[in-house]
């Protein structure tokens, strides 16, 4: 075999081993069990029948996300939707603050010796766009704290009004002015919309848009099961308020189980850091091969990546699925 057959061999073999890798990785991801609740929540979407456009219309749209043209705008309305939920009024706020952030981090990365050439540019792009990705997730992360520290006690008021006779769209109503944030902003919006007349189903659709938090989505589910079947509603909530709290306590429980092996990834990722700096205190010139010549800050290159990707796959390893 002639060198170009063995070439064209072997890549044939590398898009297929790629292709392989990425196939495995998708179907991982749609297992996923937050995947697979949103997947199902779209389909029920996407089954229900079209009803006749009622004199609200016009105000039940202040409750529904719209569905622009273009899935660029798509994208960028849903996020937009879900950073006023997760942030509030100050969302947007945090997203500039992180690119500003992130832009200066990347003028600050830029003027180091060891970087130069295209990686300037990556640089002014990546950073900046990184940082902004950290503080949505931070804020999202910190919603679904705050949403699910409060939601069962919430629905422990919507039991008790249930129990009292008064009418599951009034309780939620009741709800928004008596939980604690965030749960009050929601439960409240849910409450306005109904108070207009609109529909509990796009109402609960609405709000799943907006939470995209499993354990609301059971609340709805639950609603609609009862809305369309019938039932003891306040046995139903009471059950998923248990199933909620114990959902909560070991997602705790798996956090206090796995701070020894956070912890070890940050003593990891600072000892190198440690060492250089005690190093370059005691001796400076010591270094100079590193930051000076070419192979020195390759080397550099090649251990910044190989302990960021350990990192990853300590956290990773670190983090037990609880859904």
């Amino acid at each position: 075999m002639s060198p170009a057959d063995i070439v064209t061999a072997g890549a044939f073999l590398g898009v297929i081993f790629i292709g392989l890798i990425l196939s495995t990785l998708r179907d991982a991801r749609r297992a996923q069990p937050e995947v697979r609740i949103r997947v199902r929540l779209q389909e029920i979407q996407t089954l229900e029948i079209t009803e006749t456009v009622s004199p609200d219309a016009k105000a039940a749209e202040l409750f529904k996300l719209r569905s622009p043209e273009g899935w660029l705008e798509v994208w960028y309305r849903r996020h937009r939707q879900r950073l006023a939920t997760i942030g509030g009024s100050h969302g947007m706020k945090w997203m500039v603050v992180a690119a500003v952030l992130g832009f200066v981090a990347s003028i600050v990365a830029s003027k180091l010796p060891w970087i130069h050439g295209p990686f300037v540019p990556l640089l002014f792009l990546l950073l900046p766009a990184l940082a902004v990705v950290m503080a949505y997730r931070m804020l999202n992360r910190r919603f679904s704290t705050r949403f699910l520290k409060a939601f069962p006690d919430t629905l422990d008021l919507v039991i008790r009004a249930v129990r009292a006779g008064v009418p599951v769209t009034y309780a939620i109503a009741a709800a928004g002015e008596q939980a604690d944030e965030p749960v009050r902003t929601e439960f409240r919006t849910m409450g306005d919309a109904l108070k207009l007349g609109i529909d509990v189903f796009e109402v609960l659709d609405a709000a799943n848009a907006r939470i995209e938090i499993s354990d609301f989505a059971f609340f709805a589910v639950c609603l609609r099961l009862q809305r369309e079947t019938g039932g003891q509603l306040s046995e139903t909530l009471e059950n998923l308020a248990t199933i909620i709290r114990a959902r909560r306590d070991m997602k705790l429980k798996t956090k206090a189980l796995t701070a020894e092996g956070r912890m070890t990834s940050k003593i990891i990722a600072a000892v190198p850091f440690v060492i250089m700096a005690a190093l370059y205190l005691m001796n400076p010139q010591y270094l100079d091969p590193l930051f000076a010549t070419e192979l020195g800050r390759d080397l550099l290159g090649a251990a910044g990546v190989l302990m960021s990707i350990g990192l990853m796959i300590v956290n990773k390893m670190a983090k037990l699925e609880t859904n």
